[in-house]
């Protein structure tokens, strides 16, 4: 993953459309548009240069990329939020 110099933002938008399996439900979750959450993921997946996601009509679902990406989007989740803990202490 040599092309990942991604920020803490993609990975949340990541790890919301993981989380949901829907671009829409992870926009409302992240309260901004579909296109917003569609051109992130794109972005990402551009940086990767890989596919996160296969889109359905009825949603999306990992590929074996996504996969491979998830647990390591989950432990920068955890250590961003004790990163915020530790600093509003």
């Amino acid at each position: 993953m040599s092309g990942m110099n991604q920020n803490w933002d993609d990975l949340r938008f990541f790890l919301a459309v993981a989380r949901t399996n829907s671009f829409v439900a992870a926009a409302a979750h992240l309260h901004v548009t579909h296109s917003t959450v569609s051109r992130r993921i794109t972005a990402l997946e551009a940086a990767l240069m890989t596919h996160l996601f296969l889109r359905t009509e009825k949603g999306c679902r990992l590929t074996a990329a996504g996969e491979a990406l998830l647990p390591h989007a989950e432990q920068v989740e955890t250590a961003m939020m004790r990163i915020e803990e530790d600093i509003s202490r």
